[in-house]
């Protein structure tokens, strides 16, 4: 019955998320997670803590990551290993029993409000560095859709906006703790004070300085280029009457819409339609040197410039320990594509550009020469058909929207189907399409000289290990009363 109940919480912790935002039911979740973590702390072995924490994320990644089953039934040769979505639900829910044998040496209640938020924050940062790394499952994401969360995000970066709204969902618990804990209210209350006062500073400090005086007009096309046997001629053409019809400046359309395997892209057929003043950008897969890439094509008339993607999609655009798993090939093919090596920047007499393509968006290492290479803007280009139509667009599209708040740039967002949008850098829609609806969109903007706040959420990152620091010394010598 119990991990029955840890089930069902993993279950409403997924409705915190894009695209249901249940964000009140936060702070029932998890002081009743609490609740139960007492009632049972006299007990349950190490298993059986590892049990609770592998239902919990079970019960949470089963609906969280649900998408993740879309890219099997978009073909029939593939579909009848749909059971191997599975996979990663159950992988990743191993992590989540692992963080929570912590909770087997944490007895009192004070205990548990405290480093709670620091268990669960343990776990995200593991998903999202072992291995290759899956930073999809952080809370920063509820924070997405909201003012406070955009500032909380701007301000603090990924890692400590999830701390933060753990330790919110938390407080009604540190609110009813009963006179007896008085210090530790104080303890928690003085610890994240400094966050507080830094959030009132950046907010008022946080003035453009400088805006450019051009405007520059962006036109978006998402085109719902079919996945499987494209009719790839129809597609060209479709694209070349777009490029001739548009009096746009930067024409944006997504990932692989180009429908041609490209090996020298000074002979591509839309290089003849482009205007000595326009600039088109596009995905395509590239073949050079005997390798596949993943390509984002910059393209004007006179100079073509190519990033080609470095963080690729296991079991999507690469086997791992191919060797090994060769009976896999019938679901990801016998042909991998190869990282990039491309510097991340596509740079012109007007704008620095920063090429994100599909999944890259959710890494934190995009960013990291953004201020070195003075990014004007992000443009992710990516193919979300391979999601569905139900969550799995929709939480791409939010974590998206992230980049821009965080790096504190516009950003462009180009998918095939959807859902595509211009987003300004405090996280503003100022234009979006629909999902699944073929449709193009045209804005004049101004972009400016915000930086990326990456010291400060670095500063603060160390500002969450001094914390746990302090709890450690208070919980060994300042509550020894009440053992």
């Amino acid at each position: 019955m119990i991990l029955f109940k840890f089930f069902i919480l993993g279950t409403f912790s997924a409705l915190l998320f894009p695209p249901f935002f249940m964000l009140p039911l936060g702070f029932i979740i998890f002081p009743y997670l609490i609740i139960l973590l007492k009632q049972i702390s006299i007990n349950k072995n190490l298993y059986g803590y590892f049990y609770l924490g592998f239902f919990y994320g079970l019960g949470f990644l089963l609906v969280f990551l649900s998408w993740i089953q879309n890219p099997f039934f978009t073909n029939d040769t593939i579909k009848n290993y749909a059971i191997f979505s599975l996979f990663l639900p159950i992988f990743l829910s191993l992590f989540f029993g692992i963080g929570f044998i912590f909770f087997k040496y944490i007895k009192k209640i004070y205990y548990l409000i405290i480093f709670t938020p620091f268990i669960f924050l343990s776990i995200e940062f593991v998903i999202s560095n072992l291995f290759y790394g899956f930073p999809w499952v952080t809370f920063a994401l509820t924070l997405s859709n909201n003012l406070f969360g955009f500032n909380l995000l701007k301000s603090f970066g990924i890692y400590v906006s999830s701390y933060l709204i753990l330790i919110i969902f938390i407080a009604p618990s540190i609110i009813f703790l009963s006179k007896k804990y008085k210090n530790v209210k104080k303890l928690i209350f003085l610890s994240h004070l400094p966050f507080v006062i830094a959030l009132f500073l950046i907010l008022f400090f946080n003035k453009n300085i400088e805006i450019q005086e051009e405007k520059i007009n962006f036109e978006v096309f998402q085109i719902l280029s079919p996945i499987n046997n494209p009719n790839v001629k129809l597609i060209e053409k479709d694209i070349i009457e777009k490029i001739n019809n548009s009096n746009a400046e930067y024409l944006v359309f997504a990932e692989n819409n180009y429908p041609y395997l490209i090996s020298d892209i000074s002979n591509i057929n839309i290089l003849n339609s482009i205007k000595d003043n326009k600039k088109v950008i596009i995905g395509a897969s590239r073949f050079a040197n005997n390798k596949l890439y993943n390509s984002f094509l910059y393209l004007e008339k006179n100079n073509v410039q190519v990033f080609d993607k470095e963080i690729l999609v296991p079991f999507g655009e690469f086997l791992p320990l191919r060797k090994y798993l060769k009976f896999m090939e019938s679901i990801t093919g016998n042909i991998d594509y190869t990282s990039g090596k491309t510097i991340r920047l596509i740079t012109n007499e007007q704008i620095n550009i920063l090429p994100v393509i599909c999944y890259e968006i959710i890494f934190n290492k995009i960013l990291k020469n953004i201020n070195k290479n003075k990014i004007d803007i992000l443009i992710n280009i990516t193919n979300d058909s391979w999601f569905g139509d139900k969550v799995g667009p929709y939480q791409h599209f939010y974590h998206s929207r992230m980049r821009a708040i965080i790096s504190n740039k516009f950003l462009i967002r180009v998918s095939n189907n959807g859902l595509s949008a211009i987003i300004d850098n405090d996280g503003r829609i100022i234009q979006s399409s629909k999902l699944n609806t073929k449709t193009s969109f045209n804005n004049f903007f101004q972009l400016n000289n915000n930086i990326y706040y990456k010291f400060i959420h670095n500063i603060f990152e160390i500002y969450l290990i001094i914390i746990i620091l302090i709890y450690f010394i208070f919980v060994n010598y300042k509550f020894k009363y009440d053992k």
